[in-house]
């Protein structure tokens, strides 16, 4: 179980840490609205994985990657995610925003709920998240390398903290630029940056296969 447990640890960090839609959002919770609020984010983060590997141990994450029209569901409520998600970062106010990082205030008027919320519907909605639970939840929750599994409750707490540890640290590294957001051409900049990447994100994801 130690050995399973450790790779399986590495697996999470390499798959949390690498650049994708959740710590894009993070990312630009953290520099709109400051370290502290962006941790509600993360949270709901957390949660929509949680709710994405119990789906997947009761049974519900195979049926959908069995079946076509669902997966094909799941995966353009993603994208149109994303896309909504690029429309509303493309047009905010930037030159409040920039007023605000440099009074230390927050960026938006999304309360904490609201960020939770988005957290929740970005994880649930990532067939990718789906498919890292489909292939590494039962390798090791069934390995039997050192004569004992792990306990299903141990691998999804643990993924949970790691994407809390790692999107807290993401943030903390933002939130310090937001005294460069003081420029309203600098936040403008980093607006129609963050759009367009939420955009590429919602393209890739049309990419992926049944």
């Amino acid at each position: 179980m130690t050995n399973t447990y450790w790779l399986y640890i590495v697996m999470v960090i390499f798959t949390v840490s690498s650049p994708g839609p959740g710590v894009l959002m993070t990312l630009d919770n953290a520099i709109a609205n400051g370290w502290r609020a962006s941790l509600s984010g993360v949270i709901g983060l957390a949660l929509g994985a949680a709710v994405m590997a119990g789906l997947t141990s009761a049974g519900i994450g195979l049926l959908i990657r069995s079946s076509q029209p669902l997966f094909l569901f799941l995966k353009y409520c993603g994208v149109a995610y994303l896309f909504y998600l690029a429309y509303i970062t493309w047009n905010r106010d930037v030159r409040q925003i920039a007023q605000q990082a440099a009074n230390g205030q927050r960026g938006d008027q999304a309360g904490r709920w609201a960020r939770l919320l988005r957290g929740v519907l970005l994880q649930t909605s990532n067939p990718k998240s789906l498919l890292f639970f489909l292939s590494v939840l039962p390798q090791v929750v069934e390995s039997t390398s050192s004569g004992r599994p792990l306990p299903l409750p141990v691998a999804i707490a643990t993924y949970c903290v790691v994407l809390i540890l790692i999107h807290a640290v993401y943030a903390a590294l933002a939130a310090r630029a937001r005294t460069w957001l003081s420029q309203p051409k600098a936040a403008r900049l980093l607006s129609r940056l963050s759009a367009a990447m939420f955009f590429a994100f919602g393209i890739t994801m049309l990419s992926l296969k049944f």
